[in-house]
């Protein structure tokens, strides 16, 4: 079975929020600066608009160009269904690996919002929330969210918006900032720049729909949470949103000088290079045999030839050529230091420096978030043929195979607890603590720890998947909990998993309300307190475990190796590979592996390790 199917098991799992259309009502009717737009009638009672433009098409002479204003619409605009994604890696629902879908004319906009009438529409200002999709910065679309239970139930107004990604996003290069190139132009943070439109549009039209354009909260999970980590460093969007929460984001961004040079010899790199790209896309061509020969021919090659040979290409061959030139250690699709859209110290300046300007922010991860990834290591669980009524569910996805057994369920957990804590440490509690101390006393934390999965054909999928990484979607997106799939593959008991759901909508409603969640909207929720030295963050359980409970303890480096040191769950050969692991990918320094143990870890061979890593790295590039 190929790797790739078994993450489509997974994000069936999350990611199935899905609802369907219904009528065009009058009472739909908005007047924007663009001019006329009815919406649709969705569940819940409430309306939606789709794919609105936010932006210009970025094609042709505007690919790789910071988004321009869209023209005004010619007639009242049909906002009934969504947009095409944008152009991306073909994966879940279709089962087509390989193959592609999307367009580059993708930046288009969702707006939903309670079913309003004119009348009503007049005295409405409520908080806006403009959600930020997931998928590495290479898949992903708007349309996968559904937010109507959040909508209907506590009067926000959600905005959901799609992002050019990959190298269509973020991409730098000396042949594509000439001539009349902006700032922006030249900052290769054509993501970022589009999801900073996003927010003009909103400012300049979200009132049409009873919105507050001056009470935005931007949301996002994993790389849809480093792009609201990236906006909330950014410059040049600061007073467009005033509220975020950072879901299993990255917090880190890539240097501009890797961005476009060559890898060195032994091929390790932060992020696919542009030269590197431009490499695979000569030898894809034919026009060399090998890198040497690209490299080669591309020095020869003037910035005005390169430029047009990079705008000749088509977006599929991009975009083959940007995943063939993944390096070693190379990490997700991140926003530059480019010194304009983001600051030359890039994101993590803003959680320690009080000079720049700062919101109320919640950060936060799940418990177990490499679970997702590591489920599809055959090092951990073994797969085979599914049977019965689940694996014909899924036989419609391509899918033949399922988890059947995890061998070691200690050393499961406890492989994962390391790099879910470490993902942690980095992803909120450092934050945190750096926010603190430097004055953003707004500053709210929490640990997603939900994993009563059911078992499925023997085999415990609270324990396989349990808290991993986007679980937390369902609960904050619901529409999807009644589906069959989910049912039979998710929830076991349905009140208590309803409940989890609607807590957590009601601290995110009410920190878009605030800037606090509070006791929640409903105010009779346990009490969520920012960072302190007396309580740390927020566990989001269900009433059948631990609930809903403010905990004091922290993920630091020297608190991970104590565990590490006392953890009967491994051999020290395991310790030190687990130790090994972290410090490759630079998420431990590499000074507490060489001193663990007293210098032991030194003394291993890892080159079983290094191609597990960089199979597993390639992998998870690809899917995302």
């Amino acid at each position: 079975m190929s790797i790739k199917k078994h993450i489509y098991i997974a994000l069936l799992l999350i990611l199935i929020l899905g609802g369907c259309g219904k009528s065009l009502p009058n009472d739909s009717v908005r007047i924007t600066n663009q001019g006329e737009i009815i919406g649709v009638e969705r569940e819940d009672d409430t309306y939606a608009w789709l794919g609105i433009p936010f932006a210009e098409p970025p094609v042709g002479d505007l690919r790789w160009k910071a988004p321009i204003q869209p023209q005004k619409f010619g007639s009242r605009f049909e906002a009934s269904k969504f947009s095409e994604v944008c152009f991306q890696r073909e994966g879940i629902m279709t089962g087509n690996v390989g193959g592609w879908v999307g367009s580059e004319d993708c930046l288009y906009l969702n707006v939903w919002s309670p079913a309003w009438s004119p009348e009503q529409l007049k005295e409405k200002n409520v908080p806006v929330m403009m959600w930020i999709h997931g998928g590495g910065n290479t898949i992903g679309s708007a349309d996968t969210y559904y937010p109507t239970d959040l909508v209907s139930q506590h009067e926000v107004i959600v905005v959901t918006v799609q992002y050019r990604m990959s190298n269509l996003g973020w991409f730098r290069h000396p042949a594509l900032r000439q001539g009349n190139s902006s700032i922006e132009d030249s900052s290769g943070n054509f993501g970022t720049l589009d999801n900073v439109m996003a927010l003009k549009w909103i400012k300049e039209n979200i009132g049409y729909f009873g919105g507050d354009a001056n009470n935005v909260t931007i949301f996002g999970e994993s790389a849809g949470g480093h792009n609201v980590a990236a906006l909330y460093a950014s410059p040049i969007a600061t007073g467009l949103f005033h509220k975020a929460i950072v879901q299993s984001g990255i917090v880190s961004h890539s240097l501009i000088e890797d961005a476009e040079s060559y890898y060195p010899e032994d091929g390790t790199s932060d992020i696919q290079s542009s030269k590197e790209v431009i490499n695979r896309l000569l030898i894809n061509d034919e026009k060399a045999n090998d890198i040497n020969g690209a490299k080669n021919l591309q020095d020869s090659m003037s910035l005005q030839e390169l430029e047009v040979y990079l705008r000749s290409k088509k977006s599929e061959e991009l975009l083959t050529a940007y995943f063939e030139a993944r390096p070693k250690k190379g990490g997700m699709t991140r926003v530059f230091n480019d010194g304009h859209v983001m600051g030359e110290k890039g994101i993590y300046e803003s959680f320690t420096n009080n000079n720049m300007p700062r919101v109320p922010i919640i950060l936060g991860t799940n418990r177990y978030e490499t679970k997702l990834f590591n489920m599809r290591n055959p090092e951990f669980v073994k797969w085979g043929e599914g049977e019965g009524v689940v694996a014909t569910a899924l036989s419609w996805a391509g899918i033949t195979e399922l988890p059947l057994e995890i061998p070691r369920p200690d050393f499961y957990n406890a492989v994962n607890q390391y790099s879910s804590d470490s993902w942690k440490q980095r992803a909120a509690d450092s934050p945190a603590r750096d926010l603190i101390a430097s004055s953003q006393y707004d500053t709210f934390v929490y640990r997603f720890d939900w994993d009563e999965l059911p078992t499925v054909q023997g085999l415990d999928f609270g324990l396989l998947l349990g808290s991993a990484h986007a679980m937390e979607l369902l609960f904050l997106f619901p529409a999807g909990l009644d589906n069959t799939l989910v049912k039979n593959l998710v929830v076991e008991d349905s009140d208590s998993v309803k409940k989890l759901s609607d807590q957590m909508m009601s601290y995110w409603a009410h920190f878009a309300y605030t800037g606090n969640p509070g006791k929640g909207r409903s105010k009779d929720l346990p009490q969520w307190n920012s960072w302190s030295e007396n309580t740390k963050y927020m566990i989001l359980d269900s009433e059948n475990d631990q609930g809903l409970i403010m905990v004091n303890s922290e993920v630091t480096i020297d608190s991970m190796m104590e565990d590490l040191r006392e953890d009967t769950r491994m051999t020290k050969d395991e310790k030190c590979q687990t130790l090994f692991s972290l410090s490759y990918g630079g998420d431990i320094p590499e000074k507490s592996f060489n001193g663990f143990e007293a210098g032991y870890c030194l003394s291993l061979d890892y080159s079983d390790i290094l191609k597990m890593i960089e199979r597993t790295g390639e992998d998870n590039e690809q899917e995302s």
